[in-house]
């Protein structure tokens, strides 16, 4: 008897250890993150299949490339729910590249909004299916260097692409490089000064007066800024952003229905 409560008791003084208070605010990252192994050719290989993949260590060269001679900025976004188009910043070019070429090569076609947080924000990208291996295997395993910009903020309808979680890593180390292909929309509406007296508090930051001004009018996530490129933002169909945000998900904010897109670029 005595022995049962003592194991009880130390289960118990275990649980009190090990048991962290989640965050009181969201955070954006790489959930499913589809690695790709890169094999390397020996030199003079006739048949090098890997020499058009895109690396960490060609990426600035190719994405700026392919930028040169396709100079596009304007995006649909096909939903189940409507339509979303979008508009991709000049002054963020090799994430505009990126997005793209990816749609160019049909990536994001018959994919899904694989991560959903209502008043927050919805997430696309390399979700976990056979499909999206295949897919990465064919342009290669890579990240995007960060163009985070001050003046390009989280708001309602912006544009942005992921970064691997860094929960646990020293701050002084973290790799602000964006994910090659998760993408999210900020959902969440206008917030008050009080709330962001309460971010600036929880994360250690300032949110600038004129961004206030933005986040007190049109909404937005503020502690997310200066950590993800954001490159771009919705110019319509803000109200099919919205439909989504509202839909049912589970313990891990997954739609328990498909929410399908397909992307096209169109000038």
């Amino acid at each position: 008897m005595r022995l049962c409560i003592y194991f009880m008791f130390l289960s118990f003084l275990i649980g009190c250890q090990t048991s962290e208070s989640k965050p009181k605010f969201e955070s954006v990252e790489v959930i499913k993150d589809v690695s790709v192994e890169v094999k390397k050719v020996p030199k003079g290989s006739k048949t090098n299949k890997y020499a058009k993949l895109i690396t960490n260590q060609n990426v600035i060269q190719k994405l700026k490339s392919y930028g040169t001679s396709n100079p596009e900025t304007r995006i649909l976004i096909e939903t189940t729910f409507g339509n979303i188009k979008l508009k991709l910043y000049d002054d963020t070019p090799l994430h505009r590249a990126n997005f793209v070429m990816l749609i160019k090569k049909g990536f994001y076609d018959s994919t899904l909004f694989y991560r959903v947080i209502n008043h927050f924000m919805i997430q696309g990208g390399n979700s976990d299916d056979n499909k999206m291996f295949n897919r990465i295997a064919k342009i290669g395993n890579y990240k995007i260097p960060s163009e985070v910009l001050p003046h390009h903020i989280h708001k309602r309808g912006a544009l942005a692409m992921a970064v691997q979680e860094q929960y646990y890593q020293d701050i002084s180390k973290q790799d602000k490089s964006s994910s090659a292909y998760n993408f999210y929309i900020i959902q969440k509406g206008p917030i008050s000064d009080k709330y962001m007296d309460k971010l600036e508090e929880t994360y250690h930051i300032k949110i600038p007066e004129k961004n206030r001004k933005i986040y007190r009018k049109y909404g937005g996530n503020p502690h997310l800024d200066n950590d993800y490129t954001v490159f771009g933002e919705v110019t319509s169909g803000m109200s099919v952003v919205d439909k989504i945000g509202q839909v049912i998900t589970d313990d891990k904010n997954r739609p328990l229905k498909n929410v399908y897109l397909s992307m096209k670029v169109l000038k």
